[in-house]
């Protein structure tokens, strides 16, 4: 295998590895929000241009079959993309139970919709102030037991 061929195989791979999670949220979500029809055409124009030089021009006929199969998955996400294009995203069940409970107690966004440095972020946030609550607890306790120590009058012996 030379090193063109390598190069090759990684890219559709890579190719197939960045398609089917847009493929796979576009589904669930029923929107394409975000997505470019014309994006997704030039991944097709590549993968049948690069198909067409691994087929016809060096004999690859495996790499040539895997461009054939990534532009398939362009293809599908074209088909997506345009489908649900003006589609407004279905809620999940849980985001409808949520939507369905008071705005005062419904959450801002769920947690697969949080950006990873706001989960970070919030997750610190919430353990300091665990920690918070329970240094007060702890101080709490000591101080009552200190007090109760206190005012209890002691036994004498008769």
């Amino acid at each position: 295998m030379t090193l063109i061929s390598i190069a090759s195989s990684f890219a559709i791979v890579l190719g197939f590895a960045g398609t089917l999670p847009h493929i796979r949220t576009m589904v669930r979500s029923r929107s394409s929000n975000g997505q470019s029809p014309t994006g997704w055409l030039i991944g097709i124009l590549v993968n049948v241009m690069t198909g067409y030089v691994n087929l016809a021009g060096l004999g690859a006929v495996m790499l040539g079959v895997g461009n054939v199969i990534a532009g398939s998955f362009a293809a599908v996400a074209l088909f997506c993309v345009i489908r649900y294009r003006s589609g407004e995203p279905v809620m999940p069940a849980a985001a409808e139970a949520a939507a369905a409970a008071d705005a005062d107690v419904r959450p801002l966004a769920t947690v697969h919709e949080l950006p990873t440095g706001e989960f970070t972020a919030i997750k610190t946030l919430i353990d300091e102030e665990h920690a918070r609550r329970e240094s007060f607890r702890v101080d709490a306790d000591v101080a009552e037991r200190a007090f109760a120590d206190l005012g209890e009058p002691v036994a004498v012996a008769a």
